[in-house]
């Protein structure tokens, strides 16, 4: 069975943030949200020396999503290939899937009161293109396929 997933060599990024405005720009995002999101590691000594590193952050599509069994409406669901969506008719904007994901993906438009998260690009995957952080990034550092 397929699982669709995103792989990203954290050795490759350098924090250029070029997959946090594709993914906005993509998927027309406002200000506030990201669905994926470059953190900052460090600085920390390794060998004397010290190191920074990034690394972007998004959801992880689950195999048991919590997110799914916390939601009161029912508006999160797996598709088939492993994506996990949220229904943008059916979130009631309540938070309960924000409170239990440990990675912290979905994420509340002030704007609409509506939760969203990564989707892979479904609307691009389905039509056999990469999503849009994938042929954003400038070094490769971001893979898409099956996980399996």
């Amino acid at each position: 069975m397929t699982e669709l997933s995103l792989l990203i060599n954290g050795d490759l990024c350098f924090g250029c943030l070029t997959c946090e405005v594709a993914c906005k720009q993509e998927n027309n995002l406002e200000v506030g949200p990201r669905w994926i999101r470059v953190v900052e590691i460090g600085p920390k000594e390794i060998n004397g020396n010290l190191k920074l590193s990034y690394f972007p952050i998004r959801c992880f599509h689950c195999a048991k999503p919590v997110c799914q069994e916390a939601c009161p409406t029912g508006a999160i669901s797996k598709r088939r290939d492993g994506v996990v969506l949220i229904s943008s008719e059916l979130c009631s904007g309540c938070k309960a899937c924000i409170q239990v994901c440990p990675f912290g993906a979905p994420q509340l438009n002030p704007e609409t009161n509506i939760v969203g998260k990564c989707t892979l690009c479904t609307h691009r995957i389905d039509r056999g293109l990469l999503p849009a952080c994938v042929v954003a990034c400038p070094t490769r550092a971001i893979h898409f396929g099956d996980i399996n």
